[in-house]
């Protein structure tokens, strides 16, 4: 069966992109049939590039068109780019195209939009957000990425608590000390029985040290 991980975070800017790209270019270098995807993207370059688009394909040897469905030119919030440009998110298509992108490989990591609360879609008649992109998904497994820094726990814990209430509880966290903290064992102990009372299962606790690698899941 074709396997899907939606890597999503607590936050914007806190090495999403990093980590998927990471992902991607070890289970290549594995031998896996294995594909990331930025289905959404908000901002461009001078080039008209967006960056987080270019690294994965980068990470692939493969066409920015190919893995992503839509990008803005505004580096704003999906729905307010979307509405700059007079070009609304249709989210049944988007669900359209992921399903086609999804059958192509083994193994589907799908890099979200900010955190799990952006608006993708927001106005009197419908209201979409990451958390509804991530439900529209059956069968998909979720990576949350947690700055390790100050107030990380409480926002991982947050977004724990909302995703086993939506009925997808994370099976990795990954805690990126993009700002050198070296805080991971503190951080660790105690979040983990924090952990044991919100998650009946407890995802796998993952540590990427500043200016080193991804972990490996595979």
């Amino acid at each position: 069966m074709p396997r899907s991980i939606f890597i999503t975070a607590t936050d914007t800017n806190v090495g999403k992109t990093w980590v998927t790209a990471s992902l991607v270019s070890q289970g290549l270098a594995s031998g896996l049939d294995i594909q990331a995807l930025k289905p959404i993207a908000s901002g461009v370059n001078k080039h008209g590039i967006n960056e987080d688009v270019a690294a994965l394909a980068l990470a692939q040897n493969i066409a920015p068109t190919s893995i992503n469905y839509v990008t803005y030119q505004a580096a704003k919030a999906p729905d307010l780019a979307a509405r700059l440009e007079q070009n609304p998110l249709s989210p049944p298509d988007l669900l359209a195209w992921l399903e086609i992108q999804q059958k192509q490989t083994d193994i589907t990591l799908i890099e979200g939009v900010g955190g799990l609360m952006v608006p993708l879609c927001a106005d009197k008649q419908k209201t979409w957000l990451v958390t509804d992109w991530l439900q529209s998904m059956s069968n998909v497994e979720v990576m949350l990425v947690v700055p390790l820094r100050l107030g990380c726990i409480n926002h991982a814990l947050l977004s724990c608590e909302h995703l086993k209430y939506l009925g997808k509880p994370p099976r990795w966290l990954v805690f990126n000390d993009i700002d050198n903290h070296q805080s991971f064992a503190e951080t660790h102990d105690i979040l983990l029985p924090a952990l044991q009372h919100i998650l009946a299962d407890i995802p796998e606790i993952l540590h990427v040290p500043y200016d080193g690698e991804a972990p490996y899941i595979w």
